[in-house]
């Protein structure tokens, strides 16, 4: 979204930024980081198996630990605090191009409320029909807590960004805790137990299981999800000074995020990734602390990356403003990508469903064989062709179907 938009009459219908005056960075990184959300949620598709490390599918693959040490370095713990930080900056550019049309901050803040409480049925629907580890739901909740601090002064965000920060590091306890729950008489923990609707033989029982699991999900979003506000309040912050449309301005700090970040969350997810390797061994005591620097470099590390991706998108500026739009992505790459960012809830939805068909027992069955490595493959693929059916519909000028369903609930027949 941009802000450039010429202001509509006082009291004009809110609408839809068109697609043409996006902001090209954010989308860029939204596109890129669905492929990280991809190789992470896989393994809760798989079942049968003793749970590890970061609750990844103990198996017997040689390629597996690989695998499982490259994604916990690179995606998670990350990729989600990098969505979220884009979803607070673009929530924020939402809010500002709605005042620059004429809209009080009564109607703007109506229109903030209903896309986040729309957002939370997207993720319902999709936590009950797909997967049970929506973050939809999650984003909608926090969402709303977000509107509450969208005018906040700087000093506001700053106290209720370290106090959620503080959240997101002690919830990477509850990922460390496989160590010591393997400790409890009768062995490890298995996936079926934990998630049980994986291993559901029907799609009725998997939706009556899923529709515990996402309860249960968003009712411990205030004790654990909560830390996700740490970063969505940062990009909050980045869309007043628009530091992802403007990155030319920005090129020193965004420098230097990006140089410190992300050797910082490389270090912090390397215990895990050495554990996941058998390079080392963490005792159950341990694993907790591990998981906590993990999680609290990872939101460093999806902080870093978007910044990153700003300087690349950005370049060396050419005279005209990113999010313009007279601005366009510079190569196919970042045509691709931005196509996919555009089209980013439909790509989303799109993961868990393939994932749903390719791994249930209902479906081709392959959870309960595939290994690690070769789930990876299939995220990796099932990633590659979203992209590919962004690109078409980018070429033909559509919205994805989920993005034409929430803007038609969010802003009727409205354009």
């Amino acid at each position: 979204m941009t802000t450039d938009a010429q202001p509509a009459p006082h009291g004009g219908p809110l609408a839809p930024t068109p697609r043409a005056e996006r902001s090209l960075a954010p989308d860029v990184a939204r596109g890129l980081v669905l492929l990280g959300i991809a190789v992470a949620n896989v393994p809760f598709f798989l079942y049968g198996r003793e749970l590890g490390l970061l609750f990844k599918p103990v198996t017997d693959a040689a390629a597996d630990p690989w695998v499982n040490a490259v994604v916990a370095t690179l995606a998670d713990n990350r990729s989600y605090p990098l969505f979220a930080l884009l979803f607070g900056y673009g929530l924020t550019q939402l809010l500002t191009r709605e005042q620059a049309r004429g809209a009080e901050w009564p109607d703007a803040r109506r229109l903030l409320l209903r896309r986040n409480l729309w957002l939370i049925a997207f993720g319902a629907a999709h936590g009950v029909l797909l997967f049970f580890g929506d973050i939809l739901g999650t984003y909608g909740l926090l969402g709303l807590a977000l509107v509450l601090l969208i005018r906040a002064s700087g000093r506001t965000l700053a106290i209720v960004g370290w106090a959620s920060f503080a959240f997101l590091v002690l919830a990477g306890i509850a990922e460390g805790l496989s160590g010591l729950l393997a400790q409890i008489p009768g062995g490890g923990f298995s996936t079926a137990a934990l998630f049980g609707s994986a291993a559901a033989e029907t799609y009725p029982l998997a939706v009556l299981a899923r529709a515990g699991e996402w309860t249960l999900g968003m009712l411990s979003v205030p004790f654990g999800g909560l830390g996700l506000l740490a970063p969505m309040i940062l990009g909050l912050w980045a869309a007043r000074h628009r530091v992802l449309e403007q990155p030319a301005r920005h090129r020193r700090a965004l420098a230097l995020v990006a140089g410190i970040g992300i050797p910082l969350s490389v270090l912090g997810a390397l215990p895990m990734a050495l554990a996941l390797l058998g390079v080392i061994e963490l005792s159950p005591f341990v694993e907790p602390f591990a998981a906590m620097l993990h999680a609290a470099t990872g939101a460093v590390g999806g902080a870093a990356y978007v910044a990153l991706i700003a300087l690349i998108v950005g370049g060396r500026g050419s005279g005209r403003e990113l999010g313009s739009p007279t601005a366009k992505p510079r190569g196919p790459i970042s045509r691709l990508l931005a196509a996919l960012g555009q089209r980013s809830l439909s790509g989303y939805l799109t993961q868990s469903l393939v994932f749903v068909i390719v791994f249930a027992p209902y479906g081709l069955g392959l959870g309960a064989t595939a290994s690690v490595a070769e789930a990876t493959q299939i995220a990796v693929i099932t990633w590659l062709g979203t992209l590919i059916v962004a690109a078409a519909l980018a070429a033909v000028d559509r919205p994805g179907p989920a993005e034409w369903l929430l803007r038609r609930a969010v802003y009727g027949r409205r354009r």
